[in-house]
């Protein structure tokens, strides 16, 4: 049995939010990352859609965990559209000091020059790919014990450097504001696909196929042969969880 599947998995944990999805395309948004390097940690706030590499036959501790609805795309679809696999990194590791002190030279470093703000830029936009290997789990403020994140086998899209959007904040800049002002600079941004990238899509139950498809027929972003094709694709969790 192969440990990647053919198709990449972003999860959500409302039928709206799926249909969002669907209606116009994804959204980047700013999530929270905490990255241990040795004895320090850093917390970023960075732009991002995450997706997960995971074959059905074994996602279903993350339908519990994420969500009931989701999409798969194409594999092929991420490389085109630029996306890479999280790097994770084991926290007392070798990789994880080197990145520590790379990190904190460039901070302390007086250099305002364009050559030393782009190497800056560029050692940052690692921490935007990594995740630790194996930390604590902390979901909207509540704190889940020891979580092996790897299991995810995460990918992620995130702007580039050059966007117009900021590459990530750090949370000691983080204000009320500054939340307002990130939210803002993404508005416009997204992550497109087709009706052909689509490898499936996934609704909690059975019960909800009649209002889904009815829905995906309003939106009138697919020919009527597109909705045909998307609407075999449809599983259920429930079908998920009982059947593979």
């Amino acid at each position: 049995m192969a440990l990647s599947s053919s198709s990449l998995i972003h999860l959500t944990d409302s039928r709206a939010a799926l249909d969002g999805i669907l209606s116009d395309n994804f959204r980047i948004k700013y999530c929270r990352e905490r990255i241990w390097w040795g004895m320090k940690s850093m917390t970023l706030h960075v732009p991002m859609v995450s997706f997960c590499d995971i074959p059905l036959s074994q996602i279903k501790d993350h339908l519990s965990r994420y969500g009931s609805y989701g999409i798969g795309l194409t594999r092929e679809w991420a490389v085109k559209k630029g996306l890479n696999p999280v790097l994770y990194v084991q926290r007392r590791s070798n990789l994880a000091h080197s990145y520590e002190h790379a990190i904190t030279h460039y901070e302390q470093d007086d250099a305002d020059d364009d050559d030393a703000i782009a190497a800056f830029n560029r050692i940052a936009d690692i921490a935007r790919y990594t995740k630790n290997y194996e930390e604590i789990l902390e979901r909207k403020g509540e704190s889940y014990g020891m979580y092996r994140f790897s299991d995810e086998r995460e990918w992620r899209y995130v702007p580039e450097i050059g966007s117009s959007c900021e590459m990530y904040y750090a949370e000691k800049d983080i204000t009320e504001e500054t939340l307002i002002t990130a939210s803002e600079s993404v508005k416009d941004y997204r992550l497109d696909f087709d009706a052909d990238d689509i490898k499936y899509i996934i609704i909690a139950s059975e019960d909800e196929l009649p209002s889904f498809l009815d829905s995906l027929r309003d939106l009138r972003r697919f020919s009527s042969r597109e909705v045909e094709r998307i609407t075999a694709r449809v599983l259920t969790a429930e079908q998920i969880k009982s059947d593979f």
